[in-house]
């Protein structure tokens, strides 16, 4: 099927604003969020820092930070209505060519993330049915066949998309929600650790908290992918605004309070807390507050959680190429919907390949990056090394996105919004993003030390890629022009 102005939009008006805030909080997972990021966050990370006793008061200042990047993000989603998102705001604010460089950073980077979650996905599968259920099965298989339903439910429509990630999410948050609760109703640990010391940010050095706002910040990307739903939702200019900053708020307090139970569930012990490693699932499988049979509970609520990241990724993902591609900044292919559904399944096609040969790549090598990881007496699954730089690309690819898109809202949004606000939040947007980056690169182990070159590849095949692909004649600029009225 050539694609024409007739079969590359996609259905529209079919989304609320609960569809499209569940976008937004699907993409972030906050489950498996805190039950494999905040760990970083208290300090089991490569530079061995991090906010300690003092996570909730880290996780509250990355919030703020991050209010100051969704706030440019939904003022330009009130001014531009369509679903290449982040792309479509740079390509107005700093003209063509950065714009369609930062869409290829900021889908090349969600595409890298969207396959990493399908490795994690079988190798946590792999690990439940072993110990829930005594059978061995090869993680490879079942990444392959999470790949196959994740791709189904892409090209089927945005609705199903949206009703999966809404059941998956919304059970795991609540699950979690309620046994972080019943902590804190029980006075922690010993009954009697009910404190306001995880709030204080004075309760560990500078430096250390600063660690923890650092790996905080990775705990809430993806809270801007509502905008990429802008076409499939009745009201965009309400909706979208809505949704990116209530995410933000929603997943904010989860973290928030999910943070502080575990924090006096290991009776603000910073050392114990670090070194459960795992400590929801420490929490959960512990007698003082669950049992054995609840830590199997919410390792299946982790693995659902990270199914509804998977389709969260796909959406934003595909949406984000098929934007790229009408405007001819990405091969013209990738620019059909499918006929019945509206949906862009030719790019949901393209992740699902990129997917399966990632998983093969795994497989054939025997665990690419394992024998890098410098840690030669550690013995690692198959699929772990390469999850892990997988993920660590895709997340820092996104995080410079967000720079480069608070940088350029003090060009594009002057005169439209308030400059003293404005300001603000560029200033914050741009300092979050840059302290995210330099988390990740900062004396990140092998492989992970690859990870800022293969970045500086990627852009700079970008910018090879933006000679070639503007030298054609295009639309582009009269149609993202046409999408942006101060209406």
């Amino acid at each position: 099927m050539t694609p024409t102005p007739d079969n590359t939009e996609l259905a529209r008006g079919r989304l609320s604003l609960l569809g499209v805030l569940t976008q937004s909080i699907g993409f972030m997972g906050p489950v498996f969020s805190i039950a494999a990021l905040m760990p970083l966050v208290v300090g089991l990370s490569a530079t061995g820092r991090g906010a300690g006793v003092a996570t909730p008061a880290a996780i509250l200042i990355a919030a703020v930070g991050m209010a100051g990047v969704g706030w440019i993000i939904a003022q330009y989603a009130k001014r531009i209505h369509r679903c290449g998102s982040l792309y479509d705001y740079v390509s107005l604010s700093a003209g063509p060519r950065v714009g369609l460089v930062g869409g290829w950073l900021y889908y090349g980077a969600m595409l890298v993330l969207a396959a990493a979650t399908f490795l994690l996905l079988g190798g946590l599968t792999q690990d439940l049915l072993l110990s829930l259920l005594s059978v061995d099965v090869p993680w490879w298989p079942l990444s392959l066949g999470y790949v196959a339903i994740v791709v189904a439910v892409l090209v089927i429509g945005v609705q199903i998309s949206i009703r999966t990630q809404l059941a998956l999410a919304l059970l795991s948050m609540a699950v979690v929600l309620a046994f972080s609760v019943r902590i804190i109703l029980a006075g922690g640990q010993g009954g009697h650790s009910l404190s306001a010391a995880p709030f204080n940010p004075l309760a560990v050095g500078g430096l250390d908290l600063l660690y923890g706002v650092l790996y905080g910040i990775n705990m809430f990307i993806g809270f801007e992918s509502a905008a990429n739903l802008a076409e499939e939702t009745a009201e965009p200019k309400r909706h979208i605004p809505r949704a990116v900053m209530l995410s933000l708020t929603i997943v904010g307090a989860f973290y928030l309070v999910t943070a502080y139970a575990q924090d006096i569930g290991f009776g603000l012990d910073a050392e114990a807390w670090k070194n459960s490693v795992f400590p929801l699932q420490a929490l959960a499988s512990g007698a003082d507050f669950g049992s054995p049979v609840f830590g199997h509970l919410v390792s299946i609520l982790v693995i659902l959680d990270v199914l509804a990241v998977a389709i969260g990724v796909g959406v934003a993902v595909t949406r984000g190429m098929l934007s790229m591609a009408r405007e001819q900044r990405l091969p013209k292919v990738l620019a059909a919907v499918h006929p019945r559904y509206r949906t862009p399944a030719r790019s949901a096609a393209l992740l699902g390949v990129v997917s399966v040969v990632s998983v093969m790549v795994v497989v054939i090598s025997d665990g690419l990056f394992s024998r890098a990881t410098g840690q030669p007496g550690v013995l690692q699954p198959q699929w772990s090394p390469m999850f892990g730089w997988m993920a660590g690309f895709g997340g820092t690819g996104l995080a410079l996105m967000y720079l480069v898109v608070s940088a350029a809202g003090v060009k594009g949004l002057w005169g439209q919004v308030s400059s003293g606000k404005l300001v603000v939040a560029a200033v914050a947007g741009v300092t979050v993003a840059t302290g995210a980056v330099f988390g990740a690169f900062y004396q990140a182990a092998s492989p992970l030390d690859t990870i800022p070159w293969a970045l500086l590849a990627w852009i700079a095949l970008g910018v090879l890629w933006s000679y070639a692909a503007l030298r054609r004649p295009v639309e582009a600029e009269a149609s993202v022009a046409e999408a942006a009225p101060a209406d």
